[in-house]
């Protein structure tokens, strides 16, 4: 019986702290993620002909890992930060990629929470 009830306690005090821990998304989040994944694509490929000049065959596999707000203040504008990772095909044939990283800013406002703009950031191999 002893066994059990420790055993539950440690289920209880995981569920807790797990909960406790993990932030709730806002349906901003989502929105800011998905802004930002549409205009990274693009940016990569003008970052890569600006380092390395030529154009890559196709960026794949983009995907946000991070959001965080940044602000919601009494302006009425929402920013959040947004991480990511893309990969980058550099020739049509063949499947080697090259990891890139990037991240991006993105905002609205109150006024017209349907308009998000994006701004990437920064984006560096990974």
């Amino acid at each position: 019986m002893r066994t059990r009830t420790v055993a539950a306690t440690a289920v209880v005090v995981v569920l807790v702290a797990l909960t406790g821990c993990t932030k709730q998304q806002t349906s901003f989040d989502g929105v800011a993620r998905a802004a930002c994944e549409t205009r990274v694509g693009p940016a990569i490929v003008a970052w890569w002909r600006d380092q390395y000049g030529t154009t890559p065959w196709k960026v794949v596999d983009t995907r946000s890992t991070g959001v965080e707000q940044r602000s919601s203040g009494p302006s009425g504008v929402t920013v959040a930060a947004v991480t990511g990772e893309s990969s980058v095909r550099r020739e049509e044939h063949g499947t080697a990629t090259e990891p890139v990283e990037w991240s991006c800013s993105a905002q609205t406002t109150a006024d017209d929470p349907s308009t998000v703009s994006a701004t990437i950031r920064e984006i560096t191999l990974g």
